[in-house]
């Protein structure tokens, strides 16, 4: 997932991000159901029981990296709105500069 991260953040690919971003949420939202599941079903996947009451498997296993990954795409998405925030602010002063010795 983290590779999913680094490629749409260079590839400019925000739709894709956004949907995935969302997606991982939702996953995250419904852990403690998917930890349900798993309890009651762990004979049918596994020999030990790993999913606990506490959640604690569930929150290592799968929590614990997509909380990381949503918070690479928090900090993509504000790296990416600081670049356009200073490549606006650039072009306007420049466009200032350039009016101003137009107008002497």
């Amino acid at each position: 997932m983290f590779c999913l991260v680094v490629i749409s953040h260079r590839a400019n690919w925000n739709l894709i991000s956004a949907i995935t971003f969302l997606f991982l949420l939702t996953l995250m939202y419904f852990a403690q159901t998917l930890n349900t599941i798993a309890a009651q079903n762990y004979d049918q996947f596994t020999n030990e029981q790993y999913f606990d009451s506490d959640g604690l498997f569930i929150t290592l296993v799968l929590l614990l990296p997509c909380a990381l990954n949503c918070i690479l795409f928090i900090f993509s998405w504000l790296l990416q709105s600081w670049t356009l925030m200073v490549d606006l602010k650039t072009q306007q002063a420049k466009r200032y500069v350039a009016s101003q010795k137009k107008d002497k």
